[in-house]
């Protein structure tokens, strides 16, 4: 088995429960944005992770949820 490869579903929702319970997002918040960048797509969309090359609906969703997280 190889390496664990961080994804936008594990991240939206560790950060949606985290926003549920009323975590402070203020020391990860700029992490977790630039983890969001790297992800984001000129095509106008997320992928789900950092290998993945195509740009997909679900994971835009998992991405817009991210940032609303995060503004909170």
């Amino acid at each position: 088995m190889g390496p664990a490869i961080p994804d936008l579903l594990s991240t939206a929702t560790a950060l949606h429960a985290l926003s549920l319970v009323g975590a402070s997002m203020d020391e990860m918040r700029e992490k977790h944005l630039d983890y969001l960048d790297m992800l984001w797509s000129p095509q106008g969309g997320f992928r789900g992770h950092l290998a993945d090359n195509v740009v997909d609906c679900e994971y835009t969703y998992y991405g817009l949820l991210s940032l609303g997280c995060l503004a909170t």
